[in-house]
């Protein structure tokens, strides 16, 4: 298996609570849902993951590359998807595609045209996220995040807010991408990890991880 994701010994607290303690995992292209109850530290972990917040103990590699050590390198094949839009209020969401394209350093996304039409955001293109619906800013952020060329996308809650019909679109991308990339998302959408076939993990209140 070629390991596209892996974390050694992860330890991280916040005011004398243990989230994380010796953490370690690894896992290669596929799906994964990460499932626990509210306050076990899904969120936070996904942060960490992807770079937001550096671990207070441990390592992380991206496709081999040290999260740490070498950001740029594990940078280009990580793409995060966060639950709150990131976007200026101002942009257009047309905007905002390009602009995630430049930071990436893409020059073009040949599967954009696809994200926008199989999620149903071709009317909201010229629109400022400051008038979108929350679902519709969600939609945005996972188009930018699947149209990266990145190996590893990280997804926190990826169906919150979103319909039916791009719920079933974002499934069909999971089970068609996971011989080759690694969708790691967290979850409370049970009919979501049916849908796209997932590996669940859950993650406890001690900070443990373990198989479903």
């Amino acid at each position: 298996m070629t390991t596209l994701l892996e974390a050694e010994g992860l330890g991280m607290q916040f005011s004398g609570q243990v989230l994380f303690r010796g953490l370690s995992f690894a896992f290669g292209p596929g799906v994964v849902a990460l499932m626990g109850q509210n306050g076990a530290g899904k969120s936070t972990l996904l942060s960490l993951l992807a770079g937001v917040n550096p671990p207070q103990t441990g390592r992380i590699l991206v496709a081999r590359a040290d999260l740490h050590a070498a950001p740029r390198r594990a940078r280009a094949q990580l793409a995060w998807v966060p639950d709150e839009s990131v976007a200026y209020e101002f942009m257009s969401g047309d905007e905002f595609l390009r602009m995630v394209l430049v930071l990436r350093g893409q020059r073009d996304a040949p599967a954009l045209p696809a994200l926008v039409e199989g999620l149903g955001l071709q009317a909201h293109l010229h629109k400022r996220f400051e008038a979108m619906s929350l679902g519709t800013r969600k939609k945005f952020m996972l188009v930018a995040g699947l149209a990266s060329e990145a190996r590893v996308v990280l997804m926190d809650e990826p169906t919150n807010g979103i319909d039916a019909g791009a719920k079933a679109y974002l499934m069909e991308v999971f089970r068609r991408e996971r011989d080759r990339r690694l969708f790691l998302f967290s979850t409370h959408d049970g009919d979501a990890v049916a849908q796209s076939n997932a590996q669940v993990m859950n993650l406890d209140r001690a900070g443990a991880m373990r198989a479903a």
